[in-house]
């Protein structure tokens, strides 16, 4: 992110505290250079200036409404205060801690893809914000998916099935590699090699599937055949890449904010943009989440604790 554009003479009070605002946001996205903090000092000693950067900073750490006197200010100081509320309820995410998850889960990923072994040498792979439970004895091998999407390549072993249960189904291996993804309570799996099979609920007929297809149950339908996609990219985002193929764009934007370590929010409706299809590397989300950006016609405003709000 570049600094903002401060060339225009400040006419008003309104045009200050805006440019404060387009300050404090560049500051928070870490994107700081030597020449951007020069300009910045420039800023900052203007008569005014420094008076109005400390208003606005002290607004985003207040959840406190504000008086407005004028239409355009009470327009502005009520994102403000949304964008403020936003930080705030992340703030209280982060050190709230997700007790329940915790407790299930045996293996978490926070913002980058995870490797497990297994302990039947099996492996699986879990996804950015995605958490499994491991259930193995002598006679079960069994996974559950708590959030998320993992990619796993089975052992054969012909006395035990492997299956990974996702909200009310399960997904049975038949010697394969496959992703499994659940968000809320729908759940897909996609087949890169072999084959396997489907139930939902878990204990009605099964589905079927094999290389390049794959299928989604939810706590409301059955198992559906969804359109097939090439095997060799089944699971892309392994190796860092982040495959949209006539994707919304609110979705998109989700899909980016799990690789990044602070929250992602989205503000206003972006239903009406056209879908959009694009490989991002999600090694590298912010970069990724401006060439979003600059491919649909949003903005991103960064504040701070890492929060990002997405907006038209």
């Amino acid at each position: 992110m570049s600094p903002p554009n401060t060339s225009s003479p400040a006419a008003c009070e309104d045009v200050v505290a805006e440019q404060a605002m387009r300050w404090i946001a560049w500051l928070a996205s870490g994107d700081i250079t030597d020449a951007g903090m020069c300009e910045f000092e420039e800023w900052l000693a203007q008569p005014g200036h420094r008076h109005a950067f400390e208003q606005q900073r002290t607004l985003w750490r207040s959840l406190g409404p504000r008086p407005a006197v004028a239409s355009a200010v009470r327009r502005r100081r009520q994102r403000l205060r949304w964008m403020t509320a936003a930080a705030a309820a992340l703030a209280m995410l982060m050190v709230w801690p997700e007790a329940s998850l915790r407790l299930q889960a045996d293996h978490r990923s926070r913002q980058s893809v995870q490797h497990v072994q297994l302990p039947d040498g099996s492996r699986a792979v879990l996804d950015a914000d995605s958490a499994i439970a491991v259930h193995f004895d002598a006679g079960t091998r069994r996974v559950d998916l708590l959030r998320g999407r993992a990619w796993f390549e089975v052992v054969a072993d012909p006395q035990r099935r492997f299956s990974v249960a996702a909200g009310n189904g399960v997904v049975e291996d038949i010697s394969t590699a496959f992703s499994v993804s659940r968000v809320e309570e729908a759940v897909e799996t996609q087949v890169g090699q072999g084959r396997v099979r489907v139930a939902a609920p878990a204990d009605i007929g099964w589905t079927y599937l094999q290389a390049g297809q794959r299928a989604q149950y939810g706590s409301a339908s059955g198992v559906v055949r969804l359109s097939d996609v090439a095997a060799d990219s089944v699971g892309a985002w392994r190796q860092g890449e982040l495959l949209l193929e006539q994707a919304n764009v609110a979705d998109a934007v989700h899909l980016l904010g799990r690789y990044r370590a602070g929250p992602t929010f989205v503000q206003g409706d972006l239903s009406t943009l056209p879908a959009v299809s694009a490989a991002l590397r999600i090694d590298r989300p912010e970069q990724a989440l401006d060439a979003l950006a600059e491919t649909t016609g949003l903005r991103i405003t960064r504040l701070p604790m890492g929060v990002v709000i997405v907006h038209r």
